[in-house]
């Protein structure tokens, strides 16, 4: 698996990864909580978190046949796809700085400091079927995070997405009510992420 990690200081690439983290929120975007957690852009179409880039590792998966458009058709299509490599297909952004949590916005008090820990700030897929390519592209990320260095990391849920965060690994934490909404937070060890089978 063709692994990258976004290169933030590229205007480019990180308008490619913003486009795709919003299309793959956009049925969520009526959601007043969803809504607060990120910034949105809606004129732009774009979504970015409120931790700064500085303080985050992104990995991405590019759409292997878009990539090989944009390559075929030269530099306008390079520039629209970002960076010339293909639109992107899946992402994941963590939050390894720990300078400020995500989670507090959700209610969730900071975690005791724990070494090589890191917070799951969004994961997506424009595949949302292709489980066995989600699975793939978890490992392999929990793989590059564990070179890094990375041991564990936090990730909130829906109640309706806490069994399958469970399946996969997670041990609930706490809870926290916002806006009448109940959130898990969980805590994933990365060297059994990346070991992952199944998702189902």
């Amino acid at each position: 698996m063709n692994l990258h990690q976004l290169d933030c200081a590229d205007p480019e690439a990180l308008a490619g990864y913003e486009r795709a983290f919003y299309t793959a929120f956009s049925r969520a975007k009526a959601n007043t909580l969803v809504r607060r957690l990120w910034h949105w852009d809606d004129s732009a179409g774009r979504i970015r978190t409120r931790i700064p880039y500085a303080d985050q590792v992104v990995f991405l998966l590019r759409d292997p046949v878009a990539a090989a458009g944009a390559e075929a058709v030269g530099t306008a299509a390079k520039t629209a796809f970002g960076a010339g490599l293909g639109a992107v297909d899946t992402a994941v952004a963590l939050n390894c700085r720990l300078a400020e949590h995500q989670s507090a916005i959700l209610g969730f008090a900071p975690p005791a400091p724990l070494a090589g820990h890191c917070e799951i700030l969004a994961l997506f897929s424009r595949r949302d079927a292709d489980l066995s390519g989600l699975r793939n592209f978890m490992r392999t990320a929990a793989q590059r995070a564990l070179a890094l260095g990375l041991k564990t990391a936090d990730a909130t849920c829906t109640d309706r997405l806490l069994p399958v965060y469970r399946h996969i690994g997670g041990q609930p934490l706490d809870t926290a009510t916002i806006d009448g909404e109940r959130r898990t937070r969980l805590r994933f060890k990365l060297e059994t992420m990346a070991q992952l089978e199944r998702l189902t």
